[in-house]
């Protein structure tokens, strides 16, 4: 297929000018396009980065409709028609030309002021100028531009609530893991506890007084443990190896210690 490629202006290097007045009008297969070097001086980044934003969202971008990639033969004709400098590479393998879809849709992704603000000049100079007043749009014309708008219009808007949903799943997965976390440190904190005989379940005659500031004597508590069928347990002491933590009832009958009240 024969592809048009014209130049209303011939430029020697595209970086040099972000003019969209000034840039010379590309066609592939009956549609203007632009090359990445243009795309990316316009929006102030590099080529890399509009190569890599297309890579990471391929799913939104159609060659064909977005994009055109070049290769083989038709990168030769294109080679040979351009005739604005260092458009492309002596060595290059492919090159990307952007649609007015896919130059709008790149510029939504890096989404910066510069962006919004070159793809609306490139929209009104380079690939839809303004009519003059003697040439008023069709009703068909007008038609497919609102349609047009409609369309991209809910695809950010399909765009925006998705990523408003997976925002609000991260931050309830964050929430859950850590809720998970303190329930592990607290679950660790009890059992220590449970094990140095400072519980709400039993406790050491010097884990009570160090927090009543009273004194009390094992042997009232030892005796009601044997009326009463109850055995105190045996917990770490750094004084005497080993000492008796006695049972919460036993406390509550005795001295009227209420453990689930000091632990």
């Amino acid at each position: 297929m024969q592809q048009s490629i014209s130049t209303g202006v011939n430029v020697a290097n595209p970086h040099l000018s972000v003019d969209p007045d000034l840039f010379p009008v590309i066609e592939w297969s009956g549609v203007k396009v632009i090359t990445t070097a243009m795309l990316a001086t316009g929006y102030e980044t590099d080529e890399v980065n509009i190569r890599k934003n297309l890579s990471s969202n391929q799913e939104r971008f159609e060659e064909g409709k977005h994009y055109f990639l070049l290769t083989g033969s038709d990168l030769k004709e294109f080679k040979d028609r351009v005739t604005f400098g260092n458009s492309v590479g002596k060595r290059a393998k492919s090159i990307t030309l952007w649609t007015e879809k896919g130059a709008a849709r790149m510029s939504k992704i890096i989404d910066t002021d510069k962006a919004w603000s070159f793809f609306e000049k490139l929209e009104d100079s380079y690939f839809r100028p303004q009519p003059s007043a003697a040439l008023p749009l069709s009703y068909e014309q007008a038609l497919e531009d609102l349609l047009t708008k409609v369309k991209e219009n809910r695809i950010l808007t399909e765009q925006r609530d998705a990523a408003i949903q997976t925002k609000a799943w991260i931050g309830e997965k964050r929430e859950a893991t850590a809720m998970a976390t303190a329930s592990a440190e607290k679950r660790k904190a009890n059992a220590l506890a449970n094990k140095l005989g400072e519980c709400k379940k039993h406790a050491t005659i010097k884990a009570v007084q160090r927090v009543t500031g009273e004194k009390f004597s094992h042997w009232p508590m030892k005796k009601w443990c044997a009326a009463n069928g109850l055995t105190p347990k045996d917990v770490p002491d750094e004084t005497y190896g080993t000492v008796k933590s006695w049972p919460a009832e036993a406390w509550k009958a005795v001295n009227e210690i209420n453990l689930k009240s000091l632990f």
